[in-house]
């Protein structure tokens, strides 16, 4: 009775679901598509009866497909069919938000590993991949829900908002929601790996929706606890280079250096309490380096710690002098390259730490990032107390 219900209650939105788009790329026009990377995006014989002709992207730096005139759409159903035609590094990315502006190119997308089968969270930030700082979001795919490479596999995205649903085959449970990304609005499309092998799409459909498939619990369901970390920051950037002024910056608002003013602006982290510097930092621009302030308060003068997790390189000022730095893990050491939210509970995801000199009073951190590294963008930090 339950189902029936369901189904019954579901029906008026499937009988008047507006749909948007479809493409089965048998006439072998692309005209309702934008591409980027075009010389590596192709319509092919599937040499598969059932599929015919098929879109092909291969593996060549940041191809992109994207659907033209869906960043109007608002919430999408987007539905097809993938293959994976041979066994090499491949992945098919579902993009969602993509927005390319005068200096940047940012979207976000869930990518499908077929020669590893499972699903990874991987926004793009000024064409820089995260998904380390995203590793809790990795879900294997196993079993009867393993990807076989050579066979197609039907897949379903919905997109309403912050929240994105990916299924695969199975169309009654999301293999993972995901909700993380900054942007609410933007082209949809598809991304295959930098280098690797192709990935295959057909009979592509969107759909416009009023509301998410699924509404249960997140998946994977995770206990952030964002209250335990550093979440209040300002922001400066991007700025070129290192900038002596805002490092030894005091309380006010403003910064000036040789002319130049600067002002520190809100910055909100993410619901895990992550600081997404990428969200400021250029990676193919020119401007690479952000800085961050927050303050601490201390009874009298004293020592403590600051603890963080970071794909960032990153330099801490207190009060204007100069406490440490803090390395890539992976870059300097054998260490994990992710950066993790429970690093400060979690012995196996521990993270770096740098002990700073406190004064009594209200006292003023300014943490300088720079995101020249591929996968960097952001980081975690936490106070402790000797």
């Amino acid at each position: 009775m339950r189902t029936l219900l369901f189904l019954f209650c579901l029906l008026p939105s499937l009988l008047f679901a507006q749909v948007r788009f479809t493409d089965d790329f048998e006439d072998s026009g692309l005209s309702g598509w934008t591409l980027l990377n075009p010389q590596a995006i192709r319509v092919i014989d599937s040499n598969n009866a059932v599929h015919g002709k098929v879109l092909e992207l291969q593996a060549d730096d940041a191809v992109l497909a994207l659907i033209r005139d869906s960043e109007q759409w608002g919430a999408v159903r987007v539905e097809g069919d993938l293959l994976f035609p041979d066994d090499g590094d491949n992945y098919l990315a579902f993009v969602y938000h993509f927005k390319q502006g005068e200096r940047r190119t940012d979207f976000s997308s869930l990518y499908l590993k077929g020669n590893g089968s499972y699903i990874r969270a991987n926004p793009w930030r000024d064409t820089n991949v995260s998904r380390l700082l995203y590793e809790e979001y990795l879900t294997p795919l196993q079993g009867e829900a393993a990807i076989q490479i050579g066979r197609w596999h039907a897949f379903r995205m919905e997109v309403m908002g912050a929240d994105c649903h990916i299924y695969i085959d199975d169309m009654v449970t999301p293999k993972i929601t995901y909700s993380l990304y900054e942007r609410t609005s933007g082209q949809i499309g598809f991304n295959s790996r930098v280098v690797g092998s192709p990935a295959w799409i057909d009979n592509i459909r969107v759909t416009s929706i009023e509301r998410l498939q699924y509404d249960g619990p997140p998946i994977p369901d995770i206990p952030y606890r964002s209250d335990s970390l550093i979440t209040d920051w300002e922001v400066i950037g991007p700025v070129a280079g290192a900038t002596a002024a805002i490092e030894r910056s005091g309380p006010g608002p403003r910064v000036l250096d040789s002319g130049q003013e600067y002002t520190w602006q809100p910055f909100k982290t993410d619901l895990r309490g992550a600081v997404i510097s990428g969200r400021v930092t250029e990676f193919r621009g020119g401007r690479p380096v952000a800085y961050f302030r927050t303050t601490m308060a201390a009874a009298e003068q004293q020592q403590a710690v600051l603890h963080f997790s970071s794909v960032d390189e990153l330099a801490v000022w207190v009060n204007g002098r100069f406490q440490g730095y803090v390395y890539r893990k992976g870059y300097v050491d054998d260490g994990d390259w992710n950066a993790w939210y429970d690093f400060w509970e979690n012995p196996d995801h521990e993270g770096s730490r740098v002990t700073v000199d406190l004064e009594s009073g209200e006292n003023h951190i300014v943490i300088r990032t720079y995101n020249g590294h591929f996968a960097s963008g952001g980081f975690f930090a936490k106070w402790e107390r000797p």
